[in-house]
């Protein structure tokens, strides 16, 4: 799988987190030993906590907005392929003058059949033309 940038900095700050969460007396000595003065002010578990819940928080937004990208790109490309088999072989834009053989339902869904043997069938996304019957039943079940 594929990961956004912001869902990596939200795996490094969780991965921060729980270094610093279990490294805390270690860090509050280092301190202490650096400054000169007592590390107590200092409440390192809390710190480490809400690192570890932030960076987990920003991995699930990362996640997220990847995800909805590539559905949005599915739905532009169904929506674009419906569209392209809808005009004519001109380039026109428009419904096909079509010789219809037979209208009849496929799992509950209308569909015409056409004298070349393409199938339109009303799905969820709108009516979509496909090659054959077979390919509409696949399609719908």
């Amino acid at each position: 799988m594929v990961y956004d940038r912001l869902t990596w900095v939200g795996f490094l700050i969780t991965a921060l987190g729980w270094t610093l969460l279990l490294a805390a007396p270690q860090v509050i000595e280092l301190i202490a030993n650096l400054t000169g003065k007592q590390g107590n002010y200092l409440n390192m578990p809390t710190i480490a906590e809400c690192s570890i819940l932030t960076g987990l928080g920003i991995a699930i937004v990362g996640a997220l907005r990847t995800g909805f990208g590539v559905l949005k790109k599915f739905f532009e490309a169904v929506l674009d392929r419906t569209g392209k088999s809808r005009t004519n072989p001109s380039g026109s834009a428009g419904p096909q003058k079509k010789l219809v053989v037979e209208r009849g339902r496929v799992k509950d869904r209308p569909y015409v059949l056409y004298l070349d043997g393409s199938v339109e069938v009303e799905t969820m996304l709108g009516r979509r033309i496909f090659s054959s019957l077979s390919e509409a039943q696949e399609f719908i079940a």
